[in-house]
C-alpha cells in the first residue's frame, strides 16, 4: 500500500553554521548545524524512512524495488538509480563559499548525469541579508577568476537583498554564495557535487576546485526574479528540472494535482492535516513545522485541513 513516507532527518557541521536550526529542532540538532537534511540520496546522505512498512529502508533501496511507485511515469524519463530531488534547511552565520553546480549531461536527449539546480525559500533573513548571485554587469570571465587569488569576488558579484518569504531560484552553473544571517529551505536536484571557487579563512580551509568549477560556469545566465510568496496559492517554479508551489492555508480545500509523479509537502508554519487521495486509498499526514512528506507518484489529489493559518511548499520533479 502506498502512503505518505516521512524521513529521518540528518545534521550536518557547517563552519558557517548559525544556531537558528538547533532552536527550532531543540531535541534533534545539535549546536553547529549549518545544514539539515530533510531528504536526499546521496552518497553520505541518503535518507531513512522513519514510518510505515518501508520503515528502517533508504531512499535509494525503495528506488531499486519501487522505482514506478514513487516516480509513476517519470520512470521512463532517465535511467539514474536515484532519487531526483533533495530537501534540506540551511542556517548561516556568516557567508558560504563562492561556488557554481554542474548541469545536467544528456545523450541522445535522455539524462544520464544529473546536475544541480537548486532554489531558496527564505524563512529568516537579518537586515541587509544577500545571496550573491551572479556577475556583475561589464565583469569579464578573467576580470572574475583574477578575483578568486587576488581579490574579494563579492565585490563583482549582484549582491540579492532578500526578505522572508522570498523565492529565488538558481540554475546549475550560475556562480553564487549564500550570505550570512538566512535561514532557507532548500529544494534541490538530487546532486552533491559543488565546485569552490572562493572561500572566507576558516580554521580548516577547505578544497578549491577553481578549474572545474569555471569550466561549469555559465556566465550569460540571466539573473531570475526574486518572487514573494504571500498569496494563497502561489506557482513559483514551473519550468527546469522541478516545480514548487506555495500554499498559505487557513482554510480546507482540496487540490487536484496537474503534474506527474511524485509529490513532496513541507510544513514551514503553523499544524496542517493532509489527506492525500489515490482513488479508494485515503492517506492522511498530520504536519507540524518543519515536517516533510513524500507521497508516491499514485497520489493525485490532496484535501489540506489547517489549524489555524498554515505555510506549506510543494514540490515535484519534472523530469
Amino acid at each position: 500500500m502506498s502512503y505518505p513516507l516521512r524521513f529521518h532527518r540528518t545534521a550536518v557541521s557547517k563552519p558557517w553554521a548559525g544556531s537558528r536550526l538547533s532552536n527550532l529542532f531543540p531535541d534533534e540538532l545539535p549546536a553547529g548545524t549549518g545544514e539539515s537534511i530533510e531528504l536526499a540520496d546521496m552518497p553520505d546522505a541518503c535518507s531513512v524512512v522513519a514510518n510505515g512498512e518501508w520503515r528502517g529502508q533508504t531512499i535509494r533501496q525503495l528506488m531499486e524495488a519501487h522505482r514506478q511507485d514513487l516516480l509513476g511515469d517519470l520512470s521512463g524519463m532517465h535511467d539514474l538509480p536515484d532519487f531526483p530531488l533533495a530537501v534540506k534547511f540551511l542556517d548561516t552565520a556568516e557567508a558560504l563559499s563562492v561556488q557554481d553546480h554542474p548541469s545536467d549531461l544528456r545523450r541522445d536527449g535522455r539524462l544520464v548525469q544529473r546536475g544541480k539546480s537548486e532554489c531558496w525559500i527564505v524563512l529568516d533573513a537579518e537586515p541587509e541579508a544577500v545571496i550573491y548571485q551572479g556577475l556583475k554587469k561589464g565583469v569579464s570571465a578573467d576580470e572574475f577568476a583574477a578575483s578568486l587569488t587576488g581579490g574579494h569576488p563579492f565585490e563583482l558579484m549582484n549582491a540579492r537583498h532578500l526578505v522572508r518569504g522570498d523565492y529565488l531560484y538558481n540554475e546549475a552553473g550560475m556562480i553564487h554564495a549564500i550570505g550570512g544571517g538566512l535561514t532557507l529551505l532548500e529544494i534541490q536536484q538530487n546532486c552533491a557535487i559543488t565546485y569552490r571557487l572562493w572561500d572566507l579563512p576558516r580554521p580548516v580551509m577547505r578544497e578549491m576546485h577553481i578549474e572545474a568549477g569555471l569550466a561549469a560556469a555559465k556566465l550569460d545566465l540571466l539573473l531570475p526574479g526574486v518572487r514573494g510568496t504571500q498569496g494563497e496559492d502561489e506557482l513559483l517554479q514551473d519550468d527546469g528540472p522541478f516545480g514548487v508551489r506555495s500554499l498559505r492555508v487557513s482554510k480546507a480545500f482540496r487540490q487536484c494535482k496537474d503534474w506527474q509523479g511524485f509529490t513532496l509537502l513541507t510544513l514551514l508554519e503553523g499544524a496542517c492535516e493532509v489527506t492525500g487521495r489515490a482513488r479508494d486509498n485515503l492517506q492522511p499526514a498530520v504536519l507540524k513545522p518543519g515536517d516533510t512528506v513524500l507521497y508516491p507518484a499514485e497520489f493525485s489529489e490532496f484535501e489540506f485541513y489547517p489549524q489555524g493559518e498554515a505555510w506549506l511548499i510543494q514540490s515535484w520533479a519534472r523530469e
